[in-house]
């Protein structure tokens, strides 16, 4: 982990309403790769986005965060290919890390969250009755 500061003036657009991608991974006791459920999250904040992952991932299965990015000048070069993902929080459960100790060491942090989960205050949880639905139209 590396931390510099920078000059809050470097950027010049932002993204008010973020879509995140949530992997549920079937995962065994000692290994993220299985079978993978996929979903994406609209009008929340990362901190809900992580709640809903872990209540539904529980104990049993590991799961990860990605922030979706939607690239318009990647579509235009290479359509269809112009959605990409920003990992937040844990990885691909099913990528093989081979020398990737980065990937190693997140796959890790996602078994050890199973039963050490992150703590999210109740003001930022999702809410409990929540019910995945259908995608939305473009």
């Amino acid at each position: 982990m590396r931390v510099f500061s920078v000059d809050e003036r470097d950027s010049s657009w932002e993204l008010p309403a973020p879509r995140f991608r949530v992997y549920l991974h079937g995962s065994e006791r000692d290994a993220t790769y299985g079978w993978t459920a996929t979903y994406d999250i609209l009008d929340a904040d990362v901190l809900q986005a992580i709640d809903w992952a872990q209540r539904q991932a529980g104990d049993q299965r590991t799961y990860a965060v990605a922030l979706v990015y939607d690239d318009a000048t990647h579509e235009r070069l290479n359509p269809g290919h112009g959605r990409g993902l920003v990992w937040l929080l844990g990885r691909d459960g099913n990528d093989i890390p081979h020398d990737e100790p980065a990937l190693a060491a997140a796959q890790q942090r996602m078994l050890r969250r199973r039963h050490d989960p992150v703590r999210v205050p109740e003001a930022d949880r999702a809410p409990a009755d929540l019910e995945v639905g259908d995608p939305p139209t473009p």
